[in-house]
């Protein structure tokens, strides 16, 4: 054994000197000289023994030290080898001069802090390290401030404080590539073994996480999209439920005018009243339906619309609600080509954009313009090419708030984005604007000035309608037709029952009034052969308007039906024509309405 060397050596060694006493007194010993023989061969046999053993593991060392190099230099994922040697030196002489809490002193001593960064320097850096650093050679990643941004010198001190008591640290945290491009990462440090007193070898995985920090980040915006379009739901199915209720109210009141204003033809002071609670109760209607609108709960179709009669509507729903200190200017003609929407985004556009511009303004009050004009934009009219050439409608909001920078212009319509305070959003991003305009062929377009205001300017295709394709009208004063068959009428709100009775017995039909479904069946059996048209609220209690449709039809398949309803999202006039139903009429019933829509049914 090598070990037995040094043992051995020592015993040749005595047996020379005794043979050199026993020659000196002339006792040659044969057996001695032959004992020093063999001590020298075994003390050579031993020596290269000793020397293979460390040729060897010198060997094992450096095949071990090569594996270790290919699998740093290989692996997937970045590692770094970082010396830390002279940060320890000053944390032991802190130590020795009595800091117990290095936490609290890098709390007062900043700058120390942002030393011991600059002190790190990192010895090695595998490639997956190198790309991920966009670094081209190792020489760009020797100190750790390259990385190291220094909003994160905070990390980085508890960093220092988890490898002072435990040795090893986990983290994460930003940093930078060489081209100042910002990761999150979560680095993990741990010290070599048998460095643990210098910190001269520190050995640092560090995992690219942005990717999943940012998905992470969006699943929790669209958890609270979800949350907010569960809230626009659940408003949107009160404001129905509001709806039929309202309508109900508002039914008997319009038409208990309309009927003082037909028996009164020659007062002129109970006319002006009764003209006055009609105008109202429309007013009311209007209102009712654009909070329909709004709440999506009306059936989105793509039809030919004015976005001047959108914007009448939106700025009289939300005038009542701004302050007195925020003026509305609207300039936009009385008759404009139509655009290709859906009235009901349309209706959440301009809210959208109306309600951002009165945040801009909420504090200093200000000056709210919209502007509506037909353009014609040629090629190249938008800078982006992003719209064809041809006829637009030109929309411009522009308003007199604090306005954006460039930074916040250019984010504004990204997904998510808002600057807006908590509770203050509308649920309808820029983002989404955008996605609609974009879905018509068109286009947005934003100016900002800090301190000055910003404009939006919206740009929709013109569609050229041909001209059959207008919608026949009712004029006001037309004459109502009038009749003479019976009609059964079921309501189960007894004031709209008596005051639609008055209008068809003024209209000259006989009218047979019941107040449930299953009244209005029984009499129905009864004058099955008489009746010549069924007019059925939708929502009745017990039996409703179509069941009771339904049972009718049984008796008699060609009688003809109207329904009447305040709100349903279950039933529409397309779909009660799809199913047989020849009428269909949303209350409050205007009596001219009534009147037209009895007739037509009657003689179709």
């Amino acid at each position: 054994m090598p070990e037995a060397i040094p043992s051995i050596y020592n015993r040749l060694l005595q047996e020379v000197s005794r043979l050199s006493e026993s020659s000196s007194h002339g006792l040659p010993t044969v057996l001695g000289l032959i004992a020093v023989i063999a001590l020298l061969l075994v003390l050579l046999v031993l020596n290269q023994r000793k020397k293979r053993i460390i040729v060897n593991k010198s060997k094992a060392l450096a095949d071990t030290e090569a594996r270790y190099s290919l699998l740093f230099e290989h692996s997937p994922i970045p590692l770094l080898e970082e010396d830390l040697s002279t940060v320890r030196a000053f944390l032991n002489q802190l130590l020795a001069q009595g800091v117990c809490d290095c936490n609290a002193y890098f709390e007062q001593h900043r700058e120390s802090l942002a030393r011991c960064a600059a002190l790190v320097r990192i010895l090695e850096a595998n490639r997956a390290a190198l790309r991920l650093y966009e670094a081209h050679t190792k020489t760009g990643l020797q100190h750790l401030t390259a990385i190291l941004p220094e909003e994160q010198y905070q990390v980085f001190k508890s960093e220092l404080l988890h490898l002072l008591e435990n040795g090893h640290s986990e983290a994460v945290f930003e940093n930078r590539t060489l081209s100042g491009r910002i990761l999150t990462v979560e680095r993990r440090c741990v010290v070599a073994a048998g460095f643990e007193a210098s910190w001269s070898k520190v050995f640092v995985t560090v995992i690219d996480i942005t990717e999943q920090v940012k998905l992470k980040n969006e699943n929790k915006a669209f958890e609270r999209q979800l949350q907010q379009t569960q809230k626009l739901e659940a408003i949107g199915s009160l404001a129905g439920g509001i709806a039929h209720d309202f309508n109900n109210i508002l039914a008997p009141i319009m038409g208990r005018a309309e009927l003082m204003l037909v028996e009164n033809p020659g007062n002129e002071t109970v006319g002006e009243h009764c003209r006055g609670i009609i105008d109202a109760s429309r007013r009311a209607r209007d209102l009712v339906k654009q909070i329909l609108t709004f709440s999506r709960q009306v059936d989105q179709e793509i039809l030919p619309v004015s976005i001047a009669e959108i914007i009448r509507e939106v700025v009289q729903l939300v005038r009542p609600t701004l302050p007195a200190t925020i003026e509305i200017d609207c300039c936009f003609p009385e008759q404009s080509p139509r655009v290709m929407a859906d009235s009901s985004q349309l209706h959440q556009v301009l809210m959208n954009l109306i309600t951002n511009a009165y945040h801009a303004m909420e504090d200093n009050g200000g000056r709210l313009r919209l502007q509506l004009e037909t353009v014609t934009l040629g090629i190249g009219a938008i800078e982006d090419f992003s719209i064809t050439p041809g006829l637009y409608q030109q929309l411009t909001i522009e308003d007199t708030g604090h306005g954006m920078d460039e930074a916040t212009m250019s984010k504004i319509f990204d997904p998510y984005f808002t600057t807006k305070a908590r509770g203050k959003g509308t649920g309808l991003g820029l983002a989404v604007v955008l996605g609609i305009l974009r879905g018509y062929g068109g286009e947005i377009r934003v100016r900002s000035q800090v301190g000055k205001g910003t404009t939006f300017t919206l740009y929709f295709p013109v569609v050229e309608l041909a001209a059959d394709q207008s919608y026949p009208s009712i004029a006001r004063h037309e004459p109502m037709p009038r009749g003479s068959e019976h009609i059964l009428l079921v309501d189960d709100e007894k004031s709209i029952a008596d005051v639609t009775t008055s209008m068809l017995e003024r209209l000259g039909y006989k009218v047979t009034m019941r107040i449930s479904g299953y009244d209005a069946l029984e009499a129905f059996r009864n004058l099955a052969d008489r009746i010549d048209l069924l007019i059925a609220d939708l929502t009745m209690p017990q039996m409703t308007g179509l069941q009771l449709y339904r049972e009718i039809k049984l008796i008699r398949p060609d009688i003809k039906v109207i329904v009447c309803t305040g709100f349903s999202e279950q039933l529409d006039s397309g779909k009660s024509r799809a199913i047989g139903i020849e009428g269909f009429l949303n209350k409050p019933v205007v009596m001219a309405d009534l009147a037209h829509c009895v007739r037509r049914v009657l003689d179709s």
